[in-house]
């Protein structure tokens, strides 16, 4: 690599991105709010677990932390500096910056023709993003499920390569390795329960190896006897709660249901139009116009005619009572004009063009990534932007088949500079809004005449 003016160049972005992320940490950064959190729910779990297992199993709903301890537990018992709270938040934060770098190498390792300097600059948008940030400053355990999700990614990656064939010794390894990685993820975020879901819908669509499959099937329920124990432990899918209490209702009182997820359907939607809103613009001044507008006219505004009918016959009014989540967009509409939802319907419409280009770009490997999202995704109560952050742009580097990656890469320069500006706006935009526009929740009720 020859390391003239230009690569000179990319390499200090990359370090002022990185100076900016430690730089967070030491500021105590809160882009995504909920950072403080940890002090009242994360540590003391960690704590207890480090005192007795046991007991912190099958006590654990009297935490109010409604996951699955799998992040905790790895905390309590791998993680050297969890006896000091300091000391702990800055391993997790050097751990966060070691994701930036692993989801580097398995991008580099799918885009192999593309220089590594222009891959790591790419993929610094990790290190941008506020709940990405605020997790690893904080010491919370969301970032766990993003490490072990890209490293899965890796596996399925190699395993696509040879799908049709008997597998070697190699190959069962890395289907097993894939098995357990991803068997990870699920437990330290469930929402990633998606991915063993599409990958063995990629095998059966894709008329994989039997003994492919079959490796695959043994290897995930022998991973998944931890998680029927907990089950069996705690005697529902959820920890048992202190009497008279539950999270939002309960999840058995209605949190997690199906019903949500046409409720959750613009809102999702409007989340993947937000951050693939960049790809659409670099795509945009790399083609004509006629050829842009031809790809996504009939698909934007299907979708937004079909929003703005159900807008104005009211079917759409919940999206008023949003005092918490909803994403980036509707608050900045609730800023504009509550009980207007156009700016929202507009994003939803933009990701639902783009999904539909991707289903039709590849079915048999992007639909059997995107439609398990679409409908777990769907099924809180209350969708956050967080769940998935950063999820959708590793899935269009690292899992999705799409003309768009050419794009990007035609003048990656430029697609990187577009890339990474959009999204320090979004991150300085989220300081503005977290620390000093609305620096509590009671400013922002305040603000949307919530009592």
């Amino acid at each position: 690599m020859i390391l003239n003016k230009e690569v000179l160049l990319k390499l200090f972005v990359i370090f002022l991105i990185s100076v900016s992320f430690f730089l967070g940490y030491f500021l105590r950064e809160n882009a995504a709010g909920g950072g403080p959190e940890f002090y009242e729910l994360s540590w003391p779990i960690i704590q207890s677990f480090k005192e007795d297992f046991l007991f912190s199993i099958k006590n654990y709903g009297s935490f109010r932390d409604y996951t699955i301890p799998f992040s905790h537990i790895l905390n309590a018992y791998i993680n050297p500096f969890s006896n000091d709270i300091e000391n702990f938040q800055l391993s997790i934060t050097i751990i966060s910056f070691a994701i930036f770098l692993i989801f580097a190498l398995v991008f580099k390792n799918i885009f192999k023709h593309i220089n590594f300097v222009d891959i790591l600059l790419a993929s610094s948008v990790i290190l941008l993003l506020p709940m990405f940030r605020t997790s690893a400053f904080w010491g919370k355990n969301e970032n766990f499920g993003w490490l072990f999700f890209i490293l899965a990614l890796y596996f399925f990656s190699e395993i696509k390569k040879n799908i049709d064939k008997d597998p070697g010794n190699r190959d069962k390894l890395i289907i097993i390795s894939f098995c357990f990685v991803s068997a990870c993820a699920l437990y330290a975020r469930q929402a990633l329960f998606f991915l063993p879901i599409s990958y063995l819908l990629y095998l059966f669509i894709n008329n994989a190896n039997k003994k492919i499959i079959l490796t695959s099937i043994i290897s995930f329920s022998i991973f998944a006897i931890p998680g029927f124990l907990l089950i069996w432990i705690w005697g529902s899918v959820y920890p048992t709660l202190p009497p008279g209490e539950a999270p939002h209702g309960g999840f058995i009182g209605g949190w997690i249901q199906p019903i949500h997820i046409l409720k959750n359907f613009p809102i999702l939607l409007s989340f993947f139009g937000f951050y693939l809103l960049p790809i659409l613009i670099i795509e945009f001044l790399n083609s004509e116009f006629k050829d842009f507008f031809s790809k996504y006219f009939k698909s934007f505004f299907f979708a937004l005619i079909i929003f703005v009918f159900l807008s104005q016959i009211n079917l759409l009014n919940y999206l008023a009572d949003y005092k918490m989540a909803g994403g980036a967009i509707l608050k900045v509409n609730y800023l504009i004009q509550k009980n207007n939802f156009f700016l929202l319907l507009v994003f939803s419409s933009i990701g639902f063009s783009i999904l539909i280009r991707f289903i039709t770009e590849d079915i048999k490997n992007n639909a059997v990534i995107l439609l398990p999202i679409l409908i777990i995704y769907g099924f809180p109560q209350l969708l956050y932007q967080e769940y998935v952050e950063p999820l959708i742009l590793i899935i269009f580097f690292l899992a999705l088949k799409t003309n768009l990656h050419k794009v990007y890469f035609n003048n990656i320069s430029l697609s990187n500079s577009i890339f990474l500006s959009y999204f320090t706006i979004f991150l300085i935009g989220s300081i503005y809004f977290k620390h000093f526009a609305f620096s509590s929740y009671e400013k922002w009720y305040f603000f949307l005449n919530v009592q």
